[in-house]
Order: structure tokens, then sequence, then C-alpha cells
């Protein structure tokens, strides 16, 4: 359904819904209202997302089973591809041994050059491996509606998320409650308690599949946590 390939877009995207209504210069709540299926976009504004999204309006208007059935056949293409791929290289091998010796030789001396500039890369840049959240600075701000020990609960939360999950290569500098304007704004539209936690992190060597970038620092990133049926702070959203 569309609803449903809007909201996994955005979440592909690493985008919000308030980062996708700012996109398409339209409310947030229109954005929700997309993604729980209460109304649709027009045709000018399905271009405009397809376009945010980096995709076809025709993906956009798919379901998610013939998305599902496109990736499969493109696999078995790819798959297909890779098998001639070998035949046609162990064919040039037969003729061609002559070579082998040359080209040996020439990837041994291309592998040690990589090799060389990666060692001058990395050791001018900072490379974390997993999500670091071991010196992170928790500010405090007061708040009203929640005690300080809920804070630091959904605040762990997120250091824990931040370290185990798709965060490698960052690391959190700041973390801090949002306060409570934003937070009962979050907690009246979605209908349950809800937590905003806004933080620094430096992204220094991330996967291009994550959505950052590289060597570059993101200041108030949003935490989003709601408190689930077992009564814990459970994170549930994050972005801009």
């Amino acid at each position: 359904m569309l609803s449903d390939n809007i909201r996994e877009l955005r979440k592909r995207k690493g985008y919000t819904q308030e980062t996708l209504a700012q996109a398409l210069n339209v409310v947030r709540q229109t954005v929700s209202k997309w993604e729980k299926g209460y109304s649709v976009p027009d045709a000018d504004m399905l271009e405009k997302m397809a376009g945010v999204f980096d995709v076809e309006v025709i993906e956009l208007l798919g379901t998610p089973s013939e998305l599902q059935d496109r990736e499969s056949e493109l696999e078995r293409i790819s798959s297909q591809l890779s098998i001639l791929n070998d035949q046609m290289a162990r064919e040039m091998a037969r003729r061609k041994r002559n070579r082998k010796i040359g080209l040996i030789i020439a990837a041994v001396v291309f592998s040690l050059l990589i090799a060389g500039v990666a060692v001058l890369f990395t050791s001018h840049v900072h490379i974390v491996s997993a999500g670091d959240s071991s010196n992170v600075e928790v500010r405090a701000v007061p708040s009203s509606l929640y005690s300080q020990d809920e804070i630091d609960k959904a605040i762990e939360v997120i250091k824990r998320d931040f370290e185990e999950k798709d965060w490698s290569g960052c690391e959190l500098k700041l973390i801090y409650y949002a306060g409570d304007d934003i937070c009962k704004n979050e907690s009246k539209e979605r209908g349950v308690p809800t937590i905003v936690l806004l933080s620094d992190f430096n992204a220094y060597e991330v996967s291009d599949y994550s959505g950052l970038n590289s060597n570059c620092t993101y200041h108030n990133w949003n935490w989003i946590l709601i408190k689930n049926e077992r009564g814990m702070w459970e994170h549930i959203d994050h972005g801009y």
C-alpha cells in the first residue's frame, strides 16, 4: 500500500516525519495521515516525494510484494551474471596462462599501494569500530513532566542502542532532555507518554547505508522514546 511504502522509504532514508514534512513543505500531521492511510498525496506531491526518496513514482505506488518480487528478480539476474563472469574468467585464464604471472604481480603491487594509502589515511582519521557513548556528557534539564530517574532511564536506553545497533563509527558527545513543551506535544500526538532527547555526536568512518556523512558532527539530533506495555522506555525513532 502507498501508506506502507511512504513509511518504509522514509525510514530507509533515516527521516523522521518532521524531516520529510520539511522536505515536502507540508506539516508533520500531513505525513502522519499519509502513513496511516487517512489521506493520500496528489500527483504533484507524489512526484516530489519520489524525488526526495530517489525512487520512481511507480516504486512509491507499488505494493510491498511487487517491490520484493522486483528485488528478487534483480538478485536472480545478478547471480546469473556472476556465474557468466566466472566462466569467462576461467576461459581467459586457460587461454592466456603466460599473462598470469604478470597479472599477479600487478595485483600485488596494487594491493600494496592501496594498503599504504590506507595506513596514511587512517593515521589522520579517528575511527570508531562501534558506536561509542562512553564519554558522553549528560546535560541536566529540569522537568515538571518526568522525574529525573525517568529521564535517566531514557538516556540509558539511547546509550545502549547507540553502542549495540547501527551507529558503528560514531561517538556520542552530548545528550539531554528536550524539554516539557516538546514532550507534551509528542505525547499528545502519539497518545502515549513520550520523551524526546537531543544530542550531539561525531560521525567518523561510517558505512554508506547509514545515511550519515563521514567526518561530520551532528547537532540537536532527536531521539524519540515511548513508554511500552511493560512500562519501560522504548526507542522508536530518531533524526532531525
